[in-house]
């Protein structure tokens, strides 16, 4: 099966995502979250608050994602429930007082609960791809996360291509997603070169709903080159 998507801007993608929609958003910490659907989720949110029209999403992640993200998702009231962890200060405020229901939970679950079915359905899935074929293989970017569980498990996927990193990046990833316990086998790594997936998540390419093109480094520190502190073979 091989299918063609089509490409638009972040806010005309936005427009796919409806009010009370769990969505799930990949990347581990910033590395590989999305970087253009928060903010034009968080500008639509604002577009219908003002037209006095209810619009929330409940957030589901693989980790953090930017504190920029969350920052723009908690100012625009667009976030009525988030696990399993974030850095917002703006966030964390309004979870503290009530605002958005928040599920602290241990990062190594949150795949087997989804599952599971104790979130209920993924609605949409965003994410961060180096490329993507039309036979339904995406290649992820810079951190994986639960990104493989939303890709199989949502019903919708937007995929955001970003053209900063070098596909090769995906050589890096060795994707594998284990089964249920009790019957989980064991992984079997023994040397520094095994490997026990695929370097791509396999789907059904239908799910693929919008491609939306980008060129944006991940949030986060870097390296000061010209700090004297800094080992010379780190530079």
């Amino acid at each position: 099966m091989k299918v063609s998507w089509p490409t638009m801007s972040a806010d005309d993608a936005a427009e796919i995502i409806q009010h009370n929609d769990m969505v799930a958003f990949s990347g581990f910490t910033p590395a590989g979250s999305p970087k253009a659907l928060p903010a034009a989720i968080a500008r639509r949110a604002n577009v219908l608050h003002q037209m006095r029209q209810p619009f929330q999403i409940r957030l589901l992640t693989g980790a953090s994602i930017s504190a920029a993200a969350d920052d723009a998702l908690s100012e625009a009231d667009a976030v009525s429930w988030r696990a399993p962890y974030q850095t917002s200060t703006g966030l964390r405020q309004k979870i503290n007082q009530g605002q958005v229901k928040f599920v602290d939970l241990h990062l190594s679950e949150v795949a087997q609960m989804v599952n599971y079915g104790f979130f209920g359905d993924i609605d949409v899935a965003v994410i961060e791809a180096t490329a993507i074929t039309s036979d339904g293989r995406v290649w992820l970017s810079s951190g994986i996360g639960n990104a493989p569980t939303w890709l199989l498990r949502a019903k919708k996927v937007i995929i955001e291509l970003n053209h900063y990193h070098n596909p090769r990046v995906a050589e890096l990833a060795d994707i594998v997603i284990p089964g249920a316990p009790p019957r989980r086998n064991s992984v079997a790594i023994f040397h520094a070169l095994d490997r026990v997936g695929n370097q791509y998540v396999q789907i059904n390419p239908r799910k693929i709903i919008a491609v939306v093109e980008t060129n944006l480094p991940d949030a986060g520190n870097v390296l000061d080159n010209a700090n004297p502190h800094l080992p010379a073979d780190c530079r």
